[in-house]
Protein backbone atom coordinates (compact mmCIF):
# COMPACT_ATOMS: atom_id res chain seq x y z
CA UNK A 1 0.00 0.00 0.00
CA UNK A 2 1.15 3.54 -0.52
CA UNK A 3 0.69 6.62 1.91
CA UNK A 4 -2.68 7.71 0.47
CA UNK A 5 -4.08 3.59 0.76
CA UNK A 6 -4.73 2.73 -2.32
CA UNK A 7 -2.39 -0.02 -3.78
CA UNK A 8 -0.73 0.24 -7.46
CA UNK A 9 -1.95 -2.01 -9.71
CA UNK A 10 0.27 -5.19 -10.22
CA UNK A 11 3.19 -5.12 -12.96
CA UNK A 12 3.59 -1.14 -12.05
CA UNK A 13 6.55 -0.15 -14.49
CA UNK A 14 7.96 1.20 -11.12
CA UNK A 15 8.46 -2.10 -9.70
CA UNK A 16 10.21 -3.58 -12.68
CA UNK A 17 13.39 -3.08 -13.72
CA UNK A 18 13.96 -0.97 -16.81
CA UNK A 19 16.98 -1.69 -18.67
CA UNK A 20 19.38 0.72 -19.37
CA UNK A 21 21.20 -0.38 -22.60
CA UNK A 22 19.13 -2.38 -25.48
CA UNK A 23 20.10 -6.00 -25.50
CA UNK A 24 22.73 -6.90 -27.41
CA UNK A 25 21.94 -9.25 -30.20
CA UNK A 26 25.98 -11.27 -30.19
CA UNK A 27 27.07 -12.99 -33.03
CA UNK A 28 24.82 -12.43 -35.60
CA UNK A 29 26.96 -10.17 -37.73
CA UNK A 30 29.88 -13.37 -38.08
CA UNK A 31 26.58 -15.39 -39.18
CA UNK A 32 25.83 -13.43 -41.72
CA UNK A 33 29.73 -12.31 -43.05
CA UNK A 34 29.71 -16.48 -43.15
CA UNK A 35 26.45 -17.30 -45.24
CA UNK A 36 27.68 -14.36 -47.52
CA UNK A 37 31.07 -16.36 -47.83
CA UNK A 38 29.54 -19.57 -48.81
CA UNK A 39 27.25 -18.49 -50.61
CA UNK A 40 29.98 -16.85 -53.18
CA UNK A 41 31.13 -20.12 -54.16
CA UNK A 42 27.78 -21.35 -54.63
CA UNK A 43 26.91 -18.24 -57.47
CA UNK A 44 30.40 -18.61 -58.97
CA UNK A 45 29.53 -22.35 -59.66
CA UNK A 46 26.37 -21.71 -61.14
CA UNK A 47 27.51 -19.24 -63.56
CA UNK A 48 29.74 -21.59 -64.55
CA UNK A 49 27.53 -24.58 -65.22
CA UNK A 50 25.01 -22.46 -66.43
CA UNK A 51 26.91 -19.95 -68.62
CA UNK A 52 30.19 -21.16 -68.46
CA UNK A 53 30.20 -22.13 -72.70
CA UNK A 54 28.79 -18.46 -73.02
CA UNK A 55 31.65 -16.71 -70.64
CA UNK A 56 34.67 -19.09 -72.73
CA UNK A 57 32.83 -18.03 -75.83
CA UNK A 58 32.98 -14.56 -75.37
CA UNK A 59 36.53 -14.38 -73.30
CA UNK A 60 38.22 -16.04 -76.35
CA UNK A 61 36.17 -13.76 -79.28
CA UNK A 62 36.48 -10.67 -77.81
CA UNK A 63 39.69 -10.77 -75.74
CA UNK A 64 41.89 -13.43 -76.89
CA UNK A 65 41.05 -12.69 -80.84
CA UNK A 66 39.76 -8.95 -80.87
CA UNK A 67 41.91 -7.94 -78.30
CA UNK A 68 45.11 -10.37 -77.83
CA UNK A 69 45.40 -11.62 -81.42
CA UNK A 70 44.59 -7.47 -83.03
CA UNK A 71 47.31 -5.85 -80.88
CA UNK A 72 50.19 -8.75 -81.53
CA UNK A 73 49.83 -9.26 -85.33
CA UNK A 74 52.89 -10.38 -87.40
CA UNK A 75 54.29 -7.83 -89.61
CA UNK A 76 54.58 -10.10 -92.15
CA UNK A 77 51.11 -10.62 -92.54
CA UNK A 78 49.24 -7.80 -94.62
CA UNK A 79 46.29 -5.55 -92.81
CA UNK A 80 43.63 -7.17 -95.16
CA UNK A 81 44.54 -11.20 -94.76
CA UNK A 82 45.14 -10.31 -90.94
CA UNK A 83 41.62 -8.81 -90.39
CA UNK A 84 40.31 -11.83 -93.03
CA UNK A 85 41.69 -14.19 -90.30
CA UNK A 86 40.52 -12.35 -87.55
CA UNK A 87 36.67 -12.75 -89.20
CA UNK A 88 37.37 -16.43 -89.53
CA UNK A 89 38.12 -16.80 -86.13
CA UNK A 90 35.15 -14.87 -84.68
CA UNK A 91 33.26 -16.37 -87.06
CA UNK A 92 34.40 -19.72 -85.47
CA UNK A 93 33.40 -18.66 -82.09
CA UNK A 94 30.30 -17.42 -83.06
CA UNK A 95 29.23 -20.77 -84.52
CA UNK A 96 30.49 -22.72 -81.37
CA UNK A 97 28.07 -20.57 -79.31
CA UNK A 98 25.42 -21.21 -81.43
CA UNK A 99 26.30 -24.67 -81.09
CA UNK A 100 26.71 -25.51 -84.14
CA UNK A 101 30.52 -26.71 -83.50
CA UNK A 102 30.68 -29.01 -80.47
CA UNK A 103 32.69 -27.85 -77.11
CA UNK A 104 35.08 -30.38 -77.46
CA UNK A 105 36.60 -28.55 -81.12
CA UNK A 106 36.45 -25.08 -79.65
CA UNK A 107 38.30 -25.73 -76.66
CA UNK A 108 40.82 -27.95 -78.87
CA UNK A 109 41.12 -24.36 -81.03
CA UNK A 110 40.95 -22.17 -78.02
CA UNK A 111 44.46 -23.97 -76.50
CA UNK A 112 46.39 -23.54 -79.68
CA UNK A 113 44.99 -19.99 -79.28
CA UNK A 114 46.23 -19.37 -76.38
CA UNK A 115 49.50 -21.17 -76.81
CA UNK A 116 50.32 -19.26 -79.17
CA UNK A 117 49.03 -16.12 -77.70
CA UNK A 118 51.60 -17.30 -74.57
CA UNK A 119 54.75 -16.53 -76.31
CA UNK A 120 55.85 -12.70 -75.80
CA UNK A 121 56.29 -10.53 -79.47
CA UNK A 122 53.92 -10.64 -82.34
CA UNK A 123 52.74 -13.72 -83.55
CA UNK A 124 54.81 -16.22 -85.75
CA UNK A 125 52.78 -15.96 -89.36
CA UNK A 126 52.81 -19.57 -89.71
CA UNK A 127 51.59 -20.77 -86.37
CA UNK A 128 48.28 -18.07 -86.97
CA UNK A 129 47.79 -19.61 -90.12
CA UNK A 130 47.85 -22.88 -88.78
CA UNK A 131 45.49 -22.06 -86.16
CA UNK A 132 43.21 -20.23 -88.80
CA UNK A 133 43.67 -23.41 -91.06
CA UNK A 134 42.17 -25.40 -88.22
CA UNK A 135 39.02 -23.28 -87.74
CA UNK A 136 38.40 -23.18 -91.51
CA UNK A 137 38.67 -27.58 -91.15
CA UNK A 138 36.13 -27.15 -88.51
CA UNK A 139 33.90 -25.31 -89.93
CA UNK A 140 33.64 -26.78 -93.07
CA UNK A 141 33.16 -29.91 -91.51
CA UNK A 142 30.29 -28.67 -89.85
CA UNK A 143 29.39 -26.77 -92.98
CA UNK A 144 29.35 -23.58 -91.72
CA UNK A 145 30.18 -20.57 -93.88
CA UNK A 146 31.62 -20.27 -97.19
CA UNK A 147 34.85 -19.60 -95.99
CA UNK A 148 37.77 -21.77 -98.35
CA UNK A 149 41.31 -22.27 -98.27
CA UNK A 150 41.70 -19.56 -100.92
CA UNK A 151 39.28 -17.46 -99.47
CA UNK A 152 41.73 -15.02 -98.50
Amino acid sequence: MTSAGIEDPPGDPEEEEIPLAPHRKEGKGCFLVLIILSAIPVVFFLLTFLGGNYLTYVYMRYFAVDRGLSERRPPEVGVAEFRQDIRILDLFYDAGNAGKIPGRDVVNLSSELKEMLSYPGPVRPEVLHLVVGHAREVMQQYHIGPIKKGDR
